[in-house]
């Protein structure tokens, strides 16, 4: 495997093995994982033509990631197969792959004919979804079914924060880190979690979660309140606690793990299970290609129509920079408290006046 191939070589230059873990850790898990199958199909693709996966040449890379383009993967997907192939040969301190300048060349190149594709507004509706959750099978949370309950709260949690499902997989039931208030529910990460991006910024900041319409007055304000994530986490919290196994914020409603932390993948298919039946229980043909990650781009893009600056958009989505934002989602507008960019994003499942 990968690792295998890099720590022999790091051994030869006499590395100790404290220096070798240390350099290791350099690297998040899941890019371990993306490196190991890349440099298992490269050393396949190798084999099959007799040749040394380690040893070959810049000619020999460019076939291997010329082969993988004419068979439609992405110009970032082949980036990332460069950097995986050029890391783990590299790691005996020769020259990296991506610095030759052919392989820069053809890296230029492979963007030229596949532009990554530039997901400006989701493939679903934001306003329908709100509303479908504001009916049954998503209500009244007293009652309706656990499977839906984790759809809708889950959900709500990932519209209202924007964040990444690795940071809504990190978020915690702990009575430290889920703290709630009269206006609003602050939910933390579990200090051991390790982000994206690991920066002080990324591990503390908290996500501030609104109440929506706590003291309704009206028909449509009760309807409104049922949107509302601090009383949806309050239900959840009270109907999984006789059989939590985990402090994790979101556990499995399955019998066979009932009770056990969720993965990031099963947080992503809840995301998209809950978009599927909002549109079907709305009489609405589900939409294809959902992504998990749409609801960010979804979250954002209407929070930015009504609010003056960036910065508060960035920071509610844990977005590096301005520039990180803009170069993938159609914003320029946000929030002036923390709290705001939640309420923003609920208030598009209110009618227009």
């Amino acid at each position: 495997c990968s690792l295998a191939a890099e720590r022999k070589q790091l051994e030869e230059l006499g590395y100790s093995e404290g220096v070798i873990r240390t350099l290791s850790a350099s690297r998040k898990a899941s890019t371990h994982r993306s490196y190991s199958g890349t440099w298992r199909t490269f050393a396949r693709w190798c084999r099959t033509r007799e040749l040394d996966p380690m040893q070959g040449g810049v000619d020999q890379v460019l076939a291997f990631l010329q082969e993988g383009l004419e068979k439609g993967l992405s110009a970032n997907t082949i980036k990332r197969q460069a950097s995986a192939i050029a890391s783990i040969r590299g790691a005996g301190g020769k020259e990296l792959l991506t610095s030759h300048p052919h392989i820069k060349r053809f890296l230029k190149g492979a963007t030229a004919l596949r532009p990554p594709v530039v997901h400006r507004f989701p493939s679903w509706r934001l306003n329908l979804v709100l509303r479908a959750l504001m009916l049954r099978p998503f209500e009244p949370l007293a009652t309706c079914p656990l499977k839906e309950m984790s759809y809708k709260v889950l959900f709500l949690v990932a519209i209202t924060s924007a964040r990444r499902v690795s940071e809504l997989g990190a978020l915690s039931a702990d009575e430290h880190l889920c703290l709630f208030h009269n206006d609003r529910v602050v939910l933390r990460l579990d200090p051991a979690f390790v982000p994206k991006i690991n920066s002080v910024f990324h591990r503390t900041e908290e996500l501030v979660l609104p109440a929506f319409f706590p003291n309704p007055g009206n028909q449509q304000e009760r309807d409104l309140h049922s949107l509302d994530v601090k009383r949806a986490l309050a239900f959840y919290l009270d109907r999984t606690k006789s059989f939590r196994k985990t402090d994790a914020l979101f556990v499995s409603f399955s019998e066979r793990k009932l009770g056990e932390k969720v993965s990031t993948s099963t947080l992503s298919r809840w995301i998209r299970e809950c978009i599927r039946l909002a549109y079907q229980h709305s009489g609405c043909t589900p939409p294809e290609g959902v992504m998990a990650h749409s609801v960010r781009g979804a979250a954002t893009s209407v929070a930015y129509r009504a609010f003056p600056t960036l910065e508060v958009v960035c920071k509610a989505a844990t977005w590096k920079s301005v520039h990180s934002f803009t170069k993938h989602y159609r914003i320029d507008r946000t929030a002036a408290n923390e709290a705001a960019f939640g309420l923003r994003v609920l208030q598009s499942a209110a009618p227009p006046k």
